[in-house]
């Protein structure tokens, strides 16, 4: 972003649209302003080479101290762009914002969900069940999931999906609708999926995996540094193929007392019926560090890619005030049959450079990536 600066700034999301692959946008929860937590986000219309960076805020009577769990999607038919966050008040919720192909910055935020007790929200948009030539704009949140058949002007009222968290949505290429997310009822072990085939009008839901370790919420001693660490589902869908491929973290074993983490991938060429025995895809030194907070996209040529958090330049313990952490990216031509690793970071930064103030760090529940055409 243009402002710069040392205050936090975590969650991340991004978009950009093989229609107009130079258009990005990006969002994080923006700790600047002095009057509390905003959405932050930029735009750049030449391939991330600049950026114009901008805080997206619903209308005043839905404002609130507290504005952030960003999210952007892209719609790959009409290369509109789709920006949003959450209002974290009794007279907020979630509110989303488009932008026209072309067009320099978003239009005025309008309301998507408006009520008290909203919390995280994904978008996701993509054809309506075997209409190719039509455009929905979903968003999953902890009521359940919502969609717009205008280029979110307006939206549907919320049809749960259950208890669970990190509603996910995905858009298959014939409109299927995925929603992945954590079902923390009962054992705390599912990862699932619930898929609609008839448009939306119902929803079946299907186990993707079965964790080995489960921990709660607010939970952050599987890793170094004193953060909370969630265990959320990510996935994509393969827009030629429908083939649907997840990514989530789990402890391995034990290593010199510390739990090793590592990321845990398995498909589904069924439409999410029936899942492979997932397996671990990243690399690792020895002692082995863990990898957590994976991020997947698909492209439109198949290709799948993974960003995450690493540990494997430091050799630390779990129970350490500051963790030391690397950013990686993978990617596979494959189908996730083998996989290339690249560390972005060229050394680890410190979890307590966090940008928060006090000793309450907060790293974010998760990050972000966007992929077009080759980009």
């Amino acid at each position: 972003d243009t402002v710069g600066g040392t205050a936090g700034a975590n969650e991340t999301t991004a978009s950009s649209s093989d229609i107009n692959p130079l258009e990005i946008v990006a969002g994080w929860n923006d700790y600047r302003q002095s009057g509390g937590v905003r959405s932050g986000f930029s735009l750049s219309l030449d391939g991330g080479e600049s950026w114009t960076g901008f805080i997206l805020r619903p209308a005043p009577p839905f404002q609130t101290n507290v504005e952030g769990d960003p999210m952007t999607a892209y719609d790959p038919r009409t290369g509109y762009l789709w920006a949003g966050a959450i209002s974290f008040a009794s007279n907020g919720g979630l509110y989303v914002a488009r932008k026209a192909p072309g067009a320099t910055e978003f239009e005025p935020a309008v309301m998507a969900q408006q009520a008290g007790g909203v919390d995280k929200g994904w978008m996701a948009a993509g054809p309506r069940f075997n209409q190719p030539d039509t455009t929905r704009l979903f968003a999953a949140y902890n009521f359940g999931v919502i969609w717009s058949d205008d280029l979110g002007q307006t939206f549907t009222s919320p049809m749960s999906l259950g208890a669970g968290l990190g509603f996910l949505p995905r858009v298959g290429p014939n409109g299927e609708i995925y929603v992945g997310y954590w079902d923390w009822t009962g054992s705390g072990q599912g990862l699932r999926i619930a898929r609609s085939l008839n448009d939306g009008a119902s929803f079946t839901t299907h186990t993707v995996a079965t964790r080995m370790d489960v921990w709660g919420t607010q939970d952050g001693s599987r890793v170094p540094g004193i953060f909370r660490c969630p265990m959320l589902l990510y996935f994509d869908v393969d827009p030629n193929t429908g083939h649907l491929y997840a990514v989530y973290f789990d402890t391995t074993n034990i290593v010199d007392g510390n739990r090793n983490l590592d990321l845990y991938f398995t498909k589904s060429t069924n439409q999410g019926t029936s899942w492979t025995t997932p397996v671990i895809i990243n690399g690792d030194n020895n002692p082995p560090g863990d990898q957590f907070w994976p991020w997947i996209e698909v492209d439109r040529d198949g290709r799948l890619h993974i960003a995450f958090y690493d540990t494997r330049h430091t050799i630390q313990d779990d129970g350490v005030t500051n963790g030391m952490f690397d950013v990686y990216y993978m990617y596979s031509e494959d189908e996730g049959d083998t996989w290339t690793e690249f560390r972005l970071t060229p050394d680890p930064w410190n979890s307590a450079d966090d940008g928060i103030l006090g000793n309450n760090q907060f790293l974010g529940d998760y990050m972000g990536m966007g992929v077009a055409k080759n980009r």
